[in-house]
């Protein structure tokens, strides 16, 4: 038992260590603004402060997603419980106040169980030289174009259901973050490289629907998450090229293991 709780203490540890000096310095300054923006102007945060709990929803949401997506970026498997806990479950609660039901509806029906799910998966996929890091890989060109066929088909189907919803709002645009943070859920999932340019797409409309809805307070998660998506997109195309030689490559739907 003690070799195991030893074990458990060294390798926290060792994760601790990973983190680079650009990575404390972001996770530092998203949480100063944050909580800057907080105290300094409450008012901003959102234009409906009238529930207390939807408020202090969007800041737990606005602290976790940086975290969570730097965690990515380092290929941490630990992502998918802090977006399980920090991020989903409030995020569930601010969609439903918006009125941004199809976001509600992939979170609470897909997101929460393909989380789960990943965490499991990426267990199963660890490096062997650094076992704090998860395998990652890549498509082939044709299975981009179809991943983009079916966000758009997606969009038009569920944007026009969503439309016929009482008090819902900007349909489309919702049904198209949706379908861009499904693509982004199934390609973590399954470690490829390609979720960056979903989860950059994803931002892109989150940013719109932010402003649309005056949610201020939700545009600084949103500037923090696509400076390191850029960040995160380099570190997994860095390790993609430096472990060619014995990662999974997709090539037509077939699998290709060069060794």
């Amino acid at each position: 038992m003690n070799i195991e709780h030893t074990s458990k203490m060294s390798s926290f540890k060792k994760f601790l260590k990973s983190f680079t000096p650009y990575q404390i310095i972001y996770l530092v300054a998203v949480f100063a603004i944050t909580i800057g923006f907080t105290v300094v102007m409450p008012d901003m945060m959102l234009d409906d402060m009238s529930s207390p709990f939807v408020t202090v929803c969007s800041v737990i949401a606005v602290l976790a997603n940086p975290v969570c997506e730097l965690l990515i970026s380092k290929q941490s498997r630990l992502n998918f419980l802090v977006d399980i806990f920090f991020i989903e479950i409030p995020e569930f609660v601010l969609c439903v106040w918006l009125g941004w039901y199809a976001i509600a509806i992939v979170t609470l029906a897909f997101w929460i169980p393909i989380d789960i799910f990943s965490y499991i998966k990426w267990r199963e996929n660890k490096d062997k030289e650094q076992e704090e890091l998860t395998v990652v890989r890549r498509l082939s060109a044709k299975q981009d174009i179809l991943i983009v066929l079916a966000i758009a088909v997606f969009t038009v189907v569920v944007g026009s259901l969503i439309q016929l919803l009482p008090d819902a709002a900007d349909s489309y645009l919702d049904a198209l973050a949706a379908a861009c943070g499904m693509a982004n859920g199934i390609l973590l999932l399954l470690r490829y490289n390609e979720q960056w340019y979903a989860w950059f797409a994803t931002l892109v409309m989150y940013t719109i629907m932010y402003i649309i809805s005056g949610s201020y307070i939700m545009l600084i998660t949103v500037a923090a998450m696509l400076v390191n998506t850029c960040y995160g997109f380099a570190k997994w195309v860095i390790y993609i090229r430096k472990h060619k030689d014995t990662i999974q490559f997709y090539y037509g739907g077939k699998k290709k293991e060069n060794k």
